[in-house]
């Protein structure tokens, strides 16, 4: 399987660490849970962490496509 850079993945290179933020942020608003907030704030941390993680995979698997895909395409939105 090569390197996926259409649909979604021409706007974001996370977008499912993107969607997973924004329901748990809407669920913390909705519920006005200051826990669930702080956990939404732990967890974005932690993806981020993995996040760099998996793009050094990524430039070690793809070389120079994926470097030109993270010049053109933002880590989030």
């Amino acid at each position: 399987m090569g390197l996926n850079t259409n649909g979604i993945y021409k706007f974001s290179r996370n977008p499912m660490y993107v969607a997973y933020f924004i329901c748990f942020i809407g669920m913390a608003l909705l519920t006005q849970s200051l826990i669930l907030l702080c956990i939404v704030v732990i967890f974005q941390i932690s993806a981020h962490w993995i996040i760099l993680s998996e793009e050094k995979w990524c430039m070690e698997k793809f070389g120079e496509s994926y470097k030109q895909y993270m010049k053109r395409v933002r880590r989030y939105i």
